[in-house]
Order: structure tokens, then sequence, then C-alpha cells
């Protein structure tokens, strides 16, 4: 598994800008652990500090490549890692993304337009939808999150999106300012892979 300081520039790569308050958001690490972290990163070049807020840099970047076979080895030789990443690419994560793009669109005339949200019949049935793909990804990614909870805390971080979205907080589904479902989905994906080693599907 990845130490402290591994952890904190390979938070980086999940969100490409951030303070330490949001990286500490994300992967769960104290916020003096993160501070720190990010001091010794700006030192070795592997982090760009830019007010108030950092960066990976290319050297990080073959800082990590470096440091994910070593750390995630032994996850990657279990079969049932390699069954639930095949589930979920070709499952949860497809259903999520038609989910998304279902919220942001909505067909009239045969056509898609932009959804205004004057619909909340139709808005709340894909609330609904999403909340049953993500039980179903709770038990896709198991053999995952058995070997790195920092995949459960994505899975609680998309729950506490949801809550707020069937609150009514409708920018919690697919905005781009709050930690909504299709930005924490995006870094849950992004960590996965980088824990098995794959690319992600075109």
């Amino acid at each position: 598994m990845l130490d402290p300081y591994e952890l904190t520039v390979h938070t980086l790569t999940l969100r490409q800008l951030g303070s330490a308050e949001h990286l500490s958001d994300i992967n769960g690490l104290p916020l003096a652990e993160v501070e720190a972290g990010l001091e010794k990163a700006v030192v070795e070049s592997a982090v760009m500090a830019a007010r108030g807020n950092y960066m990976i840099t290319p050297a990080g970047r073959r800082f990590l490549d470096g440091v994910y076979p070593r750390a995630f080895a032994a996850l990657r030789a279990e079969s049932a890692v390699t069954a639930a990443m095949d589930a979920f690419e070709t499952g949860v994560n497809r259903q999520v993304l038609t989910l998304t793009t279902d919220w942001q669109t909505i067909e009239v005339d045969g056509e898609r337009v932009p959804n205004e949200h004057g619909d909340l019949d139709y808005d709340n049935k894909i609330i609904e939808k999403l909340g049953r793909v993500h039980e179903k990804t709770y038990r896709v990614l198991r053999p995952l999150a058995d070997a790195n909870p920092l995949v459960d805390r994505f899975l609680d971080r998309i729950g506490a999106a949801l809550t707020r979205a069937e609150g009514g907080e409708t920018d919690y589904i697919s905005g781009v300012r709050v930690d909504s479902v299709h930005t924490v989905w995006f870094q849950m994906h992004e960590h996965i892979l980088r824990l098995t080693g794959q690319e992600r599907p075109e």
C-alpha cells in the first residue's frame, strides 16, 4: 500500500489542482500529514505550489509510476480484483455514464437537448436509479475495497452526494464546483485504475 507521502502525491492525480484541505478530504489523511507530505513533495519537485493549491509535476508522475507496481503488486495478482474491475467497467461504470448523460440532457421531439430540470419526476427517477447503481457498486468493488479501504471512502462520498441531491441540492449529481456524484465517481475510477494498473477505456 501507499505510505502517507506517496498517498498525498497520488491524490493529486485524482484532483488535478487542490489545497491540502481538498486532498485530506479525498484521502482521509490527517491534514497535518498532508501538509507535511506536500512540503516534502515541493522540495523534491514532485509537486508544484500555486497560490495555496498544488498540482503534480511530470517528476511526480514518474515517481508514482515507480511506486505503483511495488505498492499494488499483491492486489494486482488477485483474480477476484481483476474480475471486479471487469464487472465495474462493463456494468456499473457504463450505467453511471448513461445516467449522467440522461441527467444533463432530455429527449424532446427525438433530439437530446439540455435538461433545464423543470421536470421533477424525470430528475427524481434518475436519482433513484443512481442510488440503485451505487448500492450495486459496493458489491461489485468489494474485492478492491477489502484490499484498499480508500475505495469504500469514495463510495461513501458518492452516497453523501446522492443524499444531498435527494434533498433538492441537484448540483450534487454532476456539478463541477462541488463533490458531486460525477466528480467523486471520476476520482474513484482514476484511483482504481491506478490500483489495478489498467488504462481508462476510450
